[in-house]
């Protein structure tokens, strides 16, 4: 692919244009930039296209892995590409290393262990009633409107949901932890530095710490949330800390947060185009089961990094000890050397659970079924109450580009079902 597509010269007129060459484009790849906001995949097409490895020389200079099976080979070396530091440029929201996320080695393994039996599919399926619930009541008052912001009404606050009822925390909170989490991603990037960024998040840090000391006076013994089963779990033979314990909690809530939202944001803004997929979708659970593989594979949103850990040689390049290297794990989705019909949204895809929308490796993201859970709960149960739906005429959806792909406004319209 070479020169710019449709989306790109129209993109182009709003957002700022893009570099004339391919080559510029790649020099100035960055999450960041206006020209990426809105559709970045034929630009990260034709970065594909021209090579596996490629080298930005913004915020600092990194490597960009354009392949899918690049991104899993690296995944599958952390004691090569460790997850130090997991953003360009870094950022930490805790003054400690965020638990699991940003830990290696003997250590990180034996976090996984204590934390996988919380986040596993049979613990997500014991939060299912409550989930569907929770949804119902978040979608219930837009149907009786006929209208929705899909993305401030339903596609935040269903993650938050999820979060609250998986910890065993009252729903009643969800406005506070949504103000919380709203405000530190809205300062996330303004901040001066890593210092304001640690202050910021110290009130949901102390939110999270009344919520498990409430847990505990109350008492948590044979709960199944996962703050009651941290109180009575173990690491490697000892008890997990309380710092440690609201450390996990508040990485869960600030990783899944942004994320899902996203990917529902993304996969409802697919679907409201599509009438004959809405019908599909509302024909069966297995429909909405299959649709959420196919919006997280096809509109996959998250962007991580990892950090060189000693010299090594891809692609004939050699990457130095120090180095970042920049993991587009959602646009590996659409790397045709992986999947069929790449572009196409396919129900009836057979090799849609290659995708990496969760990452791999060791440091696969562990809040992969809660998050899954929470999408095609919203898919069954908006397309069990909603007709057709579609994009409000004379409005315009808000995309976003970054660390997580997105659209932050989606104005809809709908008829009951």
């Amino acid at each position: 692919m070479s020169g710019e597509s449709d989306t790109a010269t129209e993109n182009a007129g709003q957002e700022g244009a893009a570099p004339d060459t391919l080559e510029e484009r790649i020099r100035e790849w960055s999450l960041y930039q206006p020209w990426l906001q809105k559709d970045p995949t034929p630009y990260w097409q034709e970065m594909r296209d021209h090579t596996p490895l490629a080298r930005s020389e913004e915020l600092g200079g990194y490597w960009v892995l354009t392949r899918h099976a690049d991104m899993v080979a690296v995944a599958k070396q952390p004691e090569i590409f460790s997850n130090t530091y997991f953003s360009i440029p870094p950022h930490d929201a805790l003054p400690q290393k965020a638990i699991p996320i940003q830990l290696n080695g003997d250590e990180h393994r034996a976090w996984r262990r204590a934390l996988s039996d919380l986040f596993s599919p049979a613990a997500i399926r014991h939060f299912s009633d409550e989930m569907t619930k929770a949804t119902a009541e978040a979608i219930e008052p837009v149907v009786a409107r006929g209208s929705c912001e899909f993305i401030s009404e339903v596609a935040v606050r269903l993650p938050a949901e999820s979060f609250l009822i998986s910890f065993g925390i009252e729903r009643g909170h969800l406005d506070r932890v949504l103000d919380y989490v709203r405000w530190l991603r809205a300062n996330w990037s303004k901040a001066g530095n890593q210092d304001e960024i640690v202050a910021g998040s110290r009130p949901l840090w102390e939110f999270l710490g009344e919520m498990l000391d409430l847990r505990i006076a109350e008492g948590y013994e044979g709960r199944r949330d996962v703050f009651s089963r941290l109180l009575v779990a173990n690491l490697d033979g000892r008890e997990i800390t309380r710092d440690e314990m609201i450390n996990a909690a508040f990485t869960n809530l600030f990783a899944a947060f942004d994320t899902t939202t996203a990917a529902l944001s993304l996969t409802f803004h697919h679907l409201a185009r599509n009438p004959e997929l809405q019908r599909q979708v509302a024909a069966s659970p297995k429909a909405a089961a299959a649709a959420t593989e196919e919006g997280l594979r096809l509109f996959g949103v998250a962007t991580t990094a990892t950090v060189v850990e000693e010299d090594t040689e891809l692609h004939g390049r050699t990457l130095r000890k120090g180095d970042m290297v920049q993991i587009p794990w959602g646009l590996s989705g659409i790397d045709p050397d992986a999947f069929e019909r790449p572009e196409e949204f396919d129900l009836a895809r057979t090799d849609k659970n290659r995708h990496l929308a969760f990452g791999t490796g060791p440091h696969r993201c562990i809040g992969a079924h809660l998050a899954r859970r929470t999408i095609q709960t919203a898919l069954e149960v908006w397309h069990s109450k909603v007709g057709r739906y579609e994009i409000t005429p004379g409005s315009e959806p808000v995309h976003h580009f970054g660390n997580v792909r997105g659209i932050s406004r989606l104005e809809l319209s709908l008829e009951s079902a």
